[in-house]
């Protein structure tokens, strides 16, 4: 799918004779994997209306670059490169997340001894809580408010989950996510 995201892939690294650092490089190659990430998963909705994409899509990368910049995400090979000490805060925003995360609804299904409190996420919380390398629910409720779509169940399975049960909540269908074994 091509993609307008101010032409990703056209940015240069560097402009007479001023060259990006590697960590300005490592957020650019990120941020370009992101967008094209989420302008392929949308599919052709993200066609129908790109600028409104666009506005949704920069929003959420601009949470993940501000936690990358903080280290969550970050692969250990990068941490190593830069050292500990490059990233500011780390604390913070891994308390920030928490807090975010426990502020997230949760619904209680099943009966007896498979009685279990579940978090709802949206897709696009999930998606940026996995491809920050924080996301620790083994199960989770998927919030429709994204359409469930094929690409979905497709991008859950690449990250090692699968749709298991079916629920209603106030007459609204919603997906239980399960970690696959």
């Amino acid at each position: 799918m091509e993609s307008d995201i101010e032409s990703v892939n056209e940015i240069e690294t560097s402009v007479e004779g001023f060259e990006l650092d590697e960590w300005s490089k490592y957020i650019l190659a990120r941020r370009q994997q992101y967008f094209s990430e989420r302008a392929s998963i949308i599919g052709p909705e993200y066609d129908i209306n790109r600028k409104g994409w666009d506005i949704i899509i920069e929003r959420e990368w601009s949470v993940m670059e501000e936690r990358l910049r903080g280290g969550i995400g970050v692969e250990t090979e990068i941490v190593s490169q830069f050292g500990i000490d490059f990233f500011a805060n780390q604390e913070a925003i891994v308390n920030e997340i928490m807090e975010m995360i426990s502020d997230l609804p949760t619904r209680v299904i099943g009966r007896g001894e498979t009685e279990r409190v579940l978090r709802i996420y949206t897709f696009e919380d999930y998606l940026m809580l996995s491809n920050q390398g924080i996301f620790r629910d083994e199960q989770f409720i998927l919030d429709p408010q994204s359409r469930w779509k094929k690409k979905v169940a497709e991008t859950l399975i690449q990250y090692g989950f699968v749709p298991s049960e079916t629920i209603m909540i106030e007459g609204v269908r919603h997906y239980v996510i399960t970690r696959a074994e």
